[in-house]
């Protein structure tokens, strides 16, 4: 792709990020989910593009706003994912970790996967390739420990704080290394362990098209990711055979989900995170933070923006 469309995606989920803190704290999970939705589709389809949008993870739900299949004023045909509001329920109850994400590359790059769970192991470019999701994960967490080479009780390990994690968690902490949990925001915690600052390993279910961002993310800075999809049923498998997934043991890793370097990524802190912080709102205006890196020249930009508002926010 000619065009950085990272610089020009970030401006919608800067919108996004803006339209969410807004209305954050109040309650309604729904709502702001909803709001969130519309301001970042509207920004999207400023764009010279015709994006086919992949992999929305509320496809079908009849409480959300849905997304078009296609989005953009017309262009270079690209594909496009993007998840408007990570964490909505905490962003609506005024809890931490909720941030705007959206990825761009050229048509044919993102692969669809089925909304099912995936089990995930994410590492930053210093571990690399040394993690194994079918060993235990404390063989996990001590080969990490030993490619940091750091104590196995200096390693972090960043863990979604729900109850299918408890046997997950007791066994890391058996070995002695360090535990931070969230409550959501699965990404922003990948993103964490990628970049090292705050935590060295992610592990644990999540959702299969969060994998998808992570390996874009992982596609523009580097890193190592391997994930499985949980499967509960036939009918899971064959949601995930019409998305062209039959080997139904795969492992899949950054490539298989990402499958060209011309491809970026944006994101934009709505409340305060592992990986961006939120907005803060002035007298006359908003500050916020975003990220943005680009696969094709393996460059990532942090971004302070400042928004001024005449008499009231425009959104």
């Amino acid at each position: 792709m000619n065009t950085n469309y990272g610089m020009e995606i970030v401006r919608a989920t800067e919108i996004a990020a803006l339209t969410a803190a807004r209305i954050q704290g109040l309650g309604d999970h729904i709502d702001i989910l909803n709001q969130t939705r519309k301001a970042i589709t509207k920004t999207l389809n400023r764009l010279a593009i015709e994006a086919t949008v992949i992999n929305d993870r509320f496809i079908n739900r009849p409480e959300t706003f849905q997304l078009p299949t296609i989005i953009g004023k017309g262009g270079q045909k690209t594909d496009l994912m993007t998840i408007a509001l990570e964490a909505y329920r905490s962003a609506a109850d005024g809890k931490n970790n909720s941030s705007s994400f959206a990825v761009i590359g050229q048509s044919g790059s993102i692969q669809s996967v089925p909304n099912l769970s995936m089990y995930k192991i994410v590492v930053g470019p210093k571990v690399g390739h040394v993690i194994d999701i079918n060993q235990p994960p404390i063989i996990n967490v001590k080969r990490v420990a030993r490619a940091l080479k750091k104590y196995t009780e200096n390693v972090t390990v960043c863990i979604l704080n729900q109850s299918r994690h408890k046997q997950l968690i007791h066994e890391i902490r058996s070995c002695g290394a360090r535990i931070k949990l969230i409550d959501e925001g699965e990404i922003s915690g990948c993103l964490s362990a990628i970049t090292g600052d705050k935590a060295d390993i992610y592990i644990g279910y999540g959702y299969a098209p969060e994998a998808v961002f992570v390996a874009a993310a992982i596609s523009c800075l580097g890193g190592y990711f391997e994930g499985k999809i949980f499967y509960n049923d036939d009918r899971d498998k064959q949601e995930s055979t019409r998305h062209g997934i039959t080997d139904f043991d795969k492992i899949f890793r950054a490539q298989d989900l990402i499958k060209s370097k011309q491809v970026a990524i944006a994101a934009t802190g709505i409340t305060d995170g592992e990986f961006l912080d939120g907005v803060r709102f002035t007298p006359n205006g908003a500050i916020t933070r975003s990220f943005v890196a680009r696969a094709e020249t393996h460059t990532y930009r942090t971004l302070e923006t400042r928004h001024f508002f005449d008499y009231k926010p425009v959104f």
